[in-house]
């Protein structure tokens, strides 16, 4: 299975955290509530804490809640939860394809 990268800011230096070899099924069920709120444009800013926590855990909590959101790019941060949720329900080629910038990378895999 493929790995998945973010960068981070953490005290003053970039730095890269890559998903761990594996990943628990427990996840899949937050990545689809997570996805399915953000694809339906339910976004509930009480949930926000929730949808960090779950990218802190599917990186294998190597870095915490808040290193995350004050390490990222706060115009990165919601394309980054959701690209998490593709990389964990297994489409890593979608979810890298997001973080770099492909605004298509959803329909593209969609069509696959």
């Amino acid at each position: 299975m493929e790995n998945f990268t973010i960068e981070l800011k953490i005290d003053g230096k970039k730095k890269r955290f890559t998903t761990p070899a594996f990943v628990k099924g427990g996840l899949f069920r937050q990545a689809v509530e997570i996805s399915q709120s953000i694809e339906n444009e339910v976004f509930d800013i009480n949930k926000f804490d929730g949808y960090i926590q779950f990218v802190t855990e599917v990186f294998g909590e190597k870095f915490t809640v808040d290193e995350f959101e004050n390490g990222i790019d706060g115009r990165e941060l919601l394309k980054t939860i959701y690209a998490t949720t593709f990389f964990v329900l297994d489409q890593v080629s979608t979810a890298t394809k997001m973080l770099a910038g492909d605004t298509e990378a959803k329909q593209d895999d969609g069509k696959k």
